[in-house]
């Protein structure tokens, strides 16, 4: 029966190899019957082997076409695009503690919530604060009183010693020319003076020798009339030459009298010069008692000009007084100021966040400056894309970009590219790579390239609740056909 299956192998039309080969039956035979007609009759097979060939052959054209399609997609999907998933979303994360020691009283916010700028995120107590301040304002009211009785001290000193100096120079001034007057006045005294005792002693002697000498003419003129007397009793005389001797006697006494006088008279006046030595020691103590004015008048300008000095001290006291009140001033403004801190507000709009497990702080607790409490992270977001070196050379600051978030499939976002990175990231990790040193194994790296949304990234039709987290992974993908490419 073998034999005879081959026969009708033989008897039939030829057959492509190909065709020969797909179809099972002829390649390997099928079981049959001794001398029958093989399965389905030997005039169908080559007909259903040449009705399969059109279809495959436009099966494969389908699928070339297909091919050359997805190409095409792609191409125009991806020529000019730099795309990384190696991309999350940043933005202004505030941490937000306290400035001053206190006991917390109150906290008004939740995890999550809206905040706008200046609201209120923790309340301290304010009492030991309050207390430190209204301290503060009294030392500061004692110090500014000192301020100004200081200033009341300084200007009264101030005026006692010009008035002081004022009238000392005047004393001064006036009692200055009293001396040369008063000498020029004793100088002149003694001069007439002695210029009149001079003539007066001079006078004395003249009248004296005067007085002497008619003493001896009356001296003469009385032997004369004695002699004549004797003569005359003796009659060697006339009566005549007596009588006159006696007119001449008498004439020589009238002489010494008058001489007398003048005698007296010139003694009389020496002695009114000589009583008037008196008055020049008079100037003299006038003299003495100028110069003792002057000098009394240039202490008294001493005396004043060292008020100067007291003035001086208490320009000292009054500056240390206004530096110390100064001082408590700023001691005040520090007190208000960690009285404010008691208060601790929103320093921008945005969400408390980072209380995972529950608030941070609790009522009751001390907190301590600069104690983490809680975080705001703000309204401003942008992303942070790691991008292959290999794919920065189109890449230019301004570039269109279009972001997907991961947590927010559907919306797609538009920014623009804000900056590249001048490092790349494991440059400036905290072990970075020393590649002169072991087997070199060259890795790819990663630079990052700050993308800024051209709107706000909100969603749900803006509200407040709706800005994309920060820390989310995103996709970016920077358009960068609409400018040449570097060589």
């Amino acid at each position: 029966m073998s034999h005879g299956s081959s026969e009708d192998v033989r008897g039939a039309a030829p057959v492509p190899a190909g065709e020969g080969e797909t179809s099972p039956g002829r390649a390997g035979g099928s079981p049959s019957a001794p001398g029958g007609p093989p399965p389905g009759g030997g005039s169908e097979a080559p007909g259903a082997a040449r009705s399969r060939r059109p279809r495959l052959l436009l099966l494969a054209s389908g699928v070339a076409v297909l091919l050359i399609i997805a190409g095409v997609v792609w191409w125009l999907l991806n020529a000019g695009w730099v795309k990384t998933d190696n991309a999350q979303t940043a933005g202004d994360l505030m941490p937000i503690s306290t400035q001053v020691t206190g006991i917390v009283t109150e906290v008004p916010v939740h995890q999550d919530e809206y905040l706008k700028k200046g609201a209120v995120l923790l309340q301290l107590d304010p009492r030991p604060y309050r207390v430190a301040l209204e301290q503060a304002k009294m030392q500061l009211a004692q110090a500014q009183a000192q301020v100004a009785a200081d200033q009341a001290a300084l200007a009264a000193q101030q005026q006692i010693t010009v008035t002081n100096i004022s009238a000392a120079q005047a004393q001064l001034a006036a009692a200055r020319p009293t001396v040369p007057q008063a000498e020029a006045t004793l100088a002149q005294q003694r001069d007439t003076v002695a210029k009149y005792i001079a003539t007066a002693r001079t006078q004395v002697q003249l009248a004296a020798a005067t007085l002497g000498s008619e003493e001896a003419q009356l001296d003469v003129t009385r032997r004369t009339l004695d002699r004549d007397r004797r003569l005359l009793s003796q009659g060697a005389v006339a009566q005549q030459q007596v009588d006159l001797d006696t007119s001449a006697e008498q004439a020589a006494l009238a002489q010494v009298q008058n001489g007398r006088s003048a005698l007296a008279q010139a003694q009389a006046q020496l002695t009114a010069y000589t009583a008037q030595t008196q008055q020049v020691f008079v100037a003299q103590q006038q003299v003495v008692v100028n110069q003792q004015q002057v000098a009394h008048a240039a202490a008294m300008v001493q005396q004043a000009q060292a008020g100067e000095a007291t003035v001086q001290q208490l320009a000292k006291q009054l500056a240390a007084a206004e530096a110390q009140a100064g001082a408590l001033e700023q001691a005040v403004q520090t007190a208000a100021l960690n009285l404010s801190y008691t208060t601790v507000h929103a320093p921008a709009d945005g969400w408390v966040v980072n209380w995972v497990t529950g608030p941070t702080v609790t009522i009751g607790q001390v907190v301590q400056p600069n104690q983490p409490i809680m975080w705001i992270t703000g309204r401003h977001v942008w992303v942070m894309a790691n991008v292959k070196e290999t794919q920065l050379a189109g890449v230019r600051v301004g570039d269109p970009v279009r972001i997907t978030v991961d947590a927010l499939r559907g919306h797609v976002f538009r920014g623009r590219v804000a900056s590249i990175g001048s490092a790349s990231g494991s440059s400036t990790a905290l072990l970075p790579p020393d590649n002169a040193t072991g087997n070199f194994v060259k890795v790819v790296q990663l630079v990052p390239v700050r993308i800024e949304f051209d709107e706000d990234p909100v969603f749900n039709d803006g509200a407040q609740d709706s800005q994309i987290p920060v820390g989310v992974s995103v996709e970016v993908a920077i358009h960068t056909g609409t400018h040449p490419k570097g060589p």
